[in-house]
């Protein structure tokens, strides 16, 4: 599903020509056109997918609690995992239970209706070689994507085009691209559109791949 995953299979003795790379995808028209945004100004960051604690998002629940420039942002995860319990307690235990959501799993048909009403969606962390299902939802929703800046990331999202990608060997890198989107709506608004007419162009869609595959 990534050139980074392909690579590995060479490495490990396949021949290059027997490997054809093809990410994963969406299936375009469940998503909904954008919302409005909230009347009371308050910037959605989301995260949609099975939550695990290498994630990160503690320290996204850390930020929402400790930092001034904060105060306008709340946090929704959309999903369930081991990590959850543990980031329920925290955001209790930190004061800011109020501002982080937890859908818990919702049915696969509402999941483009929850990413719709992100205005940042967030990849916090990844594993060297995956192809996110997320990213591809933040996409077609047309959100404004932080993410990693790492190869496999690199294949799907360009930076400042069509997401803000961070160091992911820098702390506090993740969290001030964050801000700086938090700070910006107009360039929210062009990563988002840039991202959902990115994956029409490259039609990262199931029916795409399937026929690439065919």
């Amino acid at each position: 599903v990534t050139r980074v995953l392909g690579d590995i299979l060479v490495a490990g003795g396949v021949a290059p020509e027997r490997v054809r790379v093809v990410p994963n995808g969406i299936v375009l028209d469940r998503f909904p056109p954008r919302p409005p945004p909230a009347a009371d100004g308050r910037v959605a960051l989301g995260f949609v997918g099975f939550v695990r604690d290498w994630h990160g998002l503690d320290a996204i629940v850390d930020a929402l609690a400790d930092r001034p420039e904060a105060a306008s942002l709340a946090l929704s995860v959309v999903g369930d995992g081991p990590a959850r319990p543990g980031l329920e307690a925290r955001a209790a235990a930190r004061g800011v239970a109020d501002r982080v959501r937890f859908t818990g799993l919702v049915p696969h048909g509402a999941v483009a209706g929850h990413v719709a009403g992100f205005d940042i969606a967030l990849q916090p962390a990844v594993t060297p070689y995956a192809s996110p299902l997320k990213i591809f939802d933040y996409m077609a929703a047309g959100c404004a994507i932080v993410a990693p800046d790492q190869p496999n990331i690199r294949e799907i999202l360009a930076d400042g085009e069509t997401a803000l990608l961070f160091d992911p060997a820098d702390p506090a890198a993740r969290w001030e691209a964050i801000l700086r989107l938090a700070r910006d709506p107009a360039l929210r608004r062009r990563l988002g559109a840039a991202a959902r007419a990115e994956l029409e162009r490259r039609d990262y869609t199931w029916s795409g791949n399937a026929r690439r595959i065919a």
